[in-house]
């Protein structure tokens, strides 16, 4: 690269900086929740364009193994919010599929069902005879999590709370083998599927004392083989997950990061 292009680069770099991600923001001042999002979006991409959310960056392929070529499907009339306009979220649930696609799972659990999207991919993914269980907390407003929640958990109460307890799922051959369950996961019975899942996957409540509770029953869980995988992993304001899962890492567990995704998982051995 020659003196010239350095310095243009330089120079786009630097308005790209200062304007996209200081100035550009306080447009969106009168909208916080939208300023808030693009805060840790940003933040988040910062992080993983410099490698730097503290385990390796590795596709699922790559880590699971299976065929190179994975065919996986979409509900592509489901989309909000995973195909919105923040596109780490499609990265999301495209290595989930594939992840489901590799595993072949008979079993899969999930913390966190919201509109049921992911239950629906899951469903659509896995062995044709597999179970999708499903827990979420129950729509009564006046029950009260066990655990420290963040900002964020609440818009997504809040969020089914107006939904009536619908899911994408509802009307679709798929829903005979969802189950959704209800309970408050720091609570929740988990000893009938001790040992016996194939496909964990954690998106409940964003705070580290849930998620290190979460990951606790997980690993309680899921069979030696199988997999679990956090969701907002990098995040910045769910930071609660990164915490939760970089303290599982430095216990010596091989914990993955999808590239350019929020996506981390491990092998259970």
């Amino acid at each position: 690269m020659s003196l010239r292009q350095y310095m243009s680069a330089a120079a786009v770099a630097f308005r790209n900086v200062l304007l996209g991600g200081n100035l550009g923001a306080w447009r969106m001042v009168r909208r916080p929740r939208q300023l808030a999002e693009f805060a840790s979006e940003t933040r988040f991409l910062q992080r993983t364009f410099a490698d730097r959310r503290g385990v390796p960056q590795r596709n699922v392929w790559d880590v699971i193994g299976g065929e190179r070529t994975t065919s996986i499907t979409l509900a592509h009339e489901h989309y909000w919010p995973w195909f919105g306009t923040i596109a780490t979220y499609a990265t999301d649930l495209v290595n989930l599929c594939v992840l489901c696609h590799l595993l072949r799972p008979t079993t899969v659990f999930e913390i966190g069902t919201a509109g049921g999207l992911t239950a629906l991919h899951f469903a659509l993914n896995s062995a044709a005879d597999a179970r999708i269980f499903t827990l979420d907390m129950p729509l009564d407003s006046g029950v009260v999590p066990a655990l420290r929640t963040t900002l964020i958990d609440g818009w997504h109460i809040r969020g089914s709370a107006q939904a009536g307890g619908r899911h994408v799922f509802d009307d679709r051959p798929e829903a005979d083998r969802i189950e959704c369950l209800y309970g408050d996961s720091a609570t929740f019975d988990f000893s009938p599927w001790r040992g016996a899942v194939d496909l964990f996957f954690i998106d409940g409540a964003h705070s580290y004392e849930y998620v290190r509770s979460d990951t606790a029953r997980a690993l309680e869980c899921v069979r030696p083989g199988g997999v679990v995988a956090w969701h907002d992993f990098g995040r910045v304001g769910v930071n609660g997950v990164s915490r939760a899962v970089l303290e599982l890492a430095r216990a010596g567990r091989e914990v993955y990061a999808v590239p350019g995704g929020s996506v981390a998982f491990m092998v259970a051995r």
